[in-house]
């Protein structure tokens, strides 16, 4: 899960919608919490939803998402409850989760270097989200798997592509074909962790999603 830097607030607003634009700014049309694009319906998220007691318009209590996490994580977080989950603009989300296999997962390399209730927190916001939703019936219209897994068939034809290029034009139109897709598919942790052993496209895959917090993704 991608890390973010949203900044301080912007500017005062009346409505919480009113924010959508500067969060775009700041994090990009992207998922906080799935990483999908959703340049076509982003959606503003309460942490801590406002119909029970959360601030609407606190910019603390905002980040975007898709209407599929929206969903799942529907008016559970209740006001005083935030502190129970770990959020993408505050904390080392990157290293939190795995996204080396068809379904997201807990890093418990990672989080049993933690205290317990870091662990905790990490699992409820994936539990929350039901990030490991696999649709099995018509009815489940969660595409975030289908999505995340082309994104990563992306990545790893690029990857794989990559190892013929030769000439030095020629990698260059490759590599700036390949960041393109990479912006437009979102998923940004799935693909890190293709090219999480080449540090040139992983320095470019940084540079080009807004609001990266790079002290935790560039080791």
């Amino acid at each position: 899960m991608r890390p973010v830097n949203k900044g301080q607030k912007p500017v005062e607003y009346k409505h919480y919608r009113d924010a959508e634009p500067y969060l775009e700014q700041r994090l990009g049309t992207y998922c906080s919490f799935c990483e999908m694009d959703i340049s076509n319906a982003p959606e503003v998220e309460h942490k801590e939803a406002k119909s029970r007691g959360g601030q609407e318009l606190e910019w603390d209590n905002l980040l975007l998402s898709c209407k599929y996490c929206n969903t799942r994580k529907g008016i559970y977080v209740k006001k005083g409850d935030k502190e129970k989950y770990i959020w993408p603009d505050k904390d080392d989300t990157f290293h939190a989760y795995l996204y080396d296999e068809d379904l997201p997962r807990l890093n418990e390399e990672y989080l049993k270097t933690k205290d317990i209730n870091e662990r905790e927190k990490a699992e409820n916001l994936f539990n929350l989200l039901k990030l490991d939703n696999y649709p099995v019936t018509p009815k489940d219209r969660d595409k975030r798997f289908a999505k995340r897994n082309e994104a990563r068939n992306y990545a790893i034809s690029g990857r794989e592509g990559l190892k013929s290029i030769k000439g030095v034009d020629e990698r260059r139109v490759y590599l700036e074909l390949m960041i393109n897709l990479a912006k437009s598919s979102g998923f940004f942790s799935v693909w890190m962790e293709v090219f999480k052993d080449d540090d040139e496209i992983k320095n470019m895959l940084i540079s080009i999603y807004p609001g990266t917090r790079t002290e935790y993704v560039s080791n």
